[in-house]
């Protein structure tokens, strides 16, 4: 082994070198390697290997990795035990407040090694609920004999089966949003592998039989991104540091809303929308969108947008939905209304009229969204407005639906 690592420019050192032996068999042997006839010693295998944290054993169960952490975390609940003040205890959300944040977190290092479907699990997660059931009596002060269910739900705890399924699927959601040169993506399904070139040993290289037989952490994480609907992209372009809209635009980009909600600010701030928007009428370099969500019919919810020049409507636009949360509909109706608009040849100011300023502030988030689509597809559509001439500038405008506004008013007939 030492030559072939020198025949390819590495240098093993022997005192950090360690000999272990994977096997499936049940009761492994682990036998020595005898070395004697080429002068060299007699080399034992290790039964425990441990790297970063991490303990493996011969048959790679964790069994031994789960024992050390479940005793570590044992050892450090008698140590939180003594911490007191001088006239009484801990109080019981406190003992579970220092159970969530001190203890469990070091019984649930790693637990994806072993907790994943077809693994031999049972030992481990005992040992899990022995460990918590010892934090619940602990934290409520009842009696040994108590059932373990009924003592976690006073402790405010779930069972920690349950609590590592859902700490598990919430891990393989997260593959949804790696880096696209991320190694995993070659490890993955095709259509999960982001236009990478798949790995010798990926899943989609595997027959039928072989992917019958695996039981590995990827193959469950094929099965949950199957059901993501959303694409998210954390690392695009449009939301990185010095390329949002927000550090080239701010100075053209500006939302108006009333000071407060009271009768004479409201006046007031009415006032201004339409003195506001008798102006973009005036001005031949300038269209006003106005934007409107609370029309239903049934069960179908109608968005409806009207865009205004020279006082006139020069173009009626309607969405129907079904089934949609609020935000997406209020997005969507911004959407249809402001591309249009900067369609229009020589335009150079654009007021946004919408009952819904707060779904216009989130085009301007770099947050991971459900509908984060929907906010890139925005962003570059006013990116590239804005790109075109030093003049141009977006105002979005809250009118609320109880002010019974006007132009509101059309949109609803």
């Amino acid at each position: 082994m030492s030559k072939i690592l020198f025949d390819s420019s590495l240098v093993i050192e022997h005192s950090k070198t360690k000999l272990f032996h994977f096997m499936r068999a049940r009761y492994s042997p682990n036998p020595s390697i005898d070395l004697l006839s080429i002068g060299g010693p007699i080399i034992s295998p290790k039964p425990i290997w441990q790297y970063l944290g991490f303990y493996f054993d011969c048959r790679l169960n964790f069994n031994y990795h789960m024992y050390f952490y479940a005793t570590k975390c044992l050892s450090t609940l008698n140590t939180i035990k003594m911490l007191r003040n001088s006239s009484r205890g801990l109080l019981p959300i406190q003992k579970q407040l220092l159970y969530r944040t001190c203890v469990l977190l070091i019984a649930l290092y790693r637990f994806q090694l072993w907790f994943f479907k077809g693994a031999p699990m049972v030992k481990n997660t005992n040992k899990l609920k022995k460990m918590q059931q010892r934090a619940v009596l602990w934290i409520t002060g009842t009696y040994q004999t108590s059932l373990s269910e009924d003592v976690e739900a006073i402790a405010d705890l779930i069972p920690i089966t349950l609590h590592l399924c859902k700490l598990n699927s919430r891990h393989h959601l997260h593959y949804a949003s790696i880096p696209l040169s991320h190694t995993i993506n070659s490890l993955l399904n095709s259509q999960h592998a982001k236009n990478q070139t798949p790995h010798r040993a990926a899943t989609s290289n595997l027959t039928v039989k072989q992917k019958a037989n695996l039981k590995s952490p990827i193959k469950d994480v094929n099965e949950h991104l199957n059901r993501v609907r959303n694409c998210f992209n954390p690392l695009h372009l449009l939301f990185s540091p010095g390329s949002r809209i927000v550090n080239h635009f701010s100075s053209r980009i500006s939302f108006y809303s009333p000071s407060s909600s009271s009768d004479e600010d409201l006046y007031q701030y009415l006032q201004s929308l339409n003195f506001t928007f008798r102006a973009s009428q005036i001005n031949h370099n300038s269209v006003a969108v106005i934007a409107d969500r609370d029309i239903k019919k049934s069960h179908v919810t109608t968005a409806a947008t009207h865009i205004w020049s020279n006082n006139m409507v020069v173009k009626e636009l309607q969405i129907n939905f079904i089934k949609v949360i609020s935000l997406k509909v209020e997005l969507m109706v911004i959407c249809t209304g402001l591309i249009p608009a900067i369609e229009i040849n020589n335009i150079h100011n654009i007021t946004v009229i919408t009952d819904s300023i707060t779904s216009a502030r989130k085009i301007l988030e770099s947050k991971v969204d459900p509908l984060q689509n929907m906010f890139i597809l925005l962003a570059f559509v006013i990116k590239s407005f804005l790109s075109k001439d030093s003049r141009n500038k977006i105002h979005f405008w809250y009118c609320p639906s109880k002010a019974k506004w006007l132009r509101h008013k059309l949109i609803d007939d």
